[in-house]
């Protein structure tokens, strides 16, 4: 088992893979490319989603809760996503990565919302997929 790191500066071998996954998970979430962020995702994988309550199951499921998202020129748009504080652990083929999520809004509308998250990861086929990610808003 390696040693979990405390910080994107202390995160190596697997850890450091892990978490460049799941940075670039959110970079296709930002540029709006689902295709990127969904190969980092099992086809098969579960989610609890910060905003939406029951469970999600698999990739059909995530398109359903994106498809139920509010769009149009109404819509409240994500500006940015900072990851941040990252503990890793890994046990050979799996691994559990804990982080913080500050999500800010387009033009001020929301106040920053922060979020636990907790992944779930399997080594397969040699690349890391998310199996399970679990969501957690933090009270303002």
């Amino acid at each position: 088992m390696e040693k979990p790191a405390t910080s994107a500066a202390d995160l190596t071998g697997d850890a450091a893979d892990i978490w460049a996954v799941q940075l670039d998970l959110y970079q296709g979430f930002l540029t709006g490319d689902r295709a990127r962020t969904d190969s980092h995702i099992h086809p098969d994988g579960t989610m609890w989603d910060s905003e939406y309550e029951p469970l999600i199951r698999g990739l059909d499921g995530l398109q359903v809760v994106r498809d139920l998202r509010p769009t149009g020129p109404d819509a409240v748009k994500v500006a940015d996503l900072d990851a941040h504080d990252p503990v890793i652990t890994v046990w050979g083929d799996t691994a559990v990565s804990r982080h913080l999520l500050t999500v800010l809004f387009e033009g001020g509308v929301q106040a920053p919302e922060r979020i636990r998250n907790t992944g779930v990861w399997r080594r397969i086929d040699g690349a890391w997929l998310n199996v399970h990610n679990h969501e957690d808003v933090l009270p303002g």
